[in-house]
């Protein structure tokens, strides 16, 4: 899982971050962090807060044997 940090000027857009990885030996003078257990640790599901909405059975049959023919 990610770590995200917590300040946002941290971030690096996409287009730089492919832009690093073709670079090479001039990003070898970074320092690289390793992960530590604490970034490893979970605190259950990401579970998000808009799901949608939940199909009824007879949709999901349906739906089942269309796919199953």
């Amino acid at each position: 899982m990610p770590v995200i940090p917590s300040n946002p000027n941290d971030l690096v857009p996409n287009n730089q971050r492919g832009n690093s990885q073709q670079s090479g030996s001039s990003e070898s003078s970074k320092e690289h962090q390793k992960a530590t257990a604490m970034d490893h640790l979970s605190k259950g599901p990401q579970i998000p807060d808009q799901l949608p909405p939940k199909a009824s059975r007879e949709e999901t049959e349906a739906r089942m044997k269309e796919l199953n023919k």
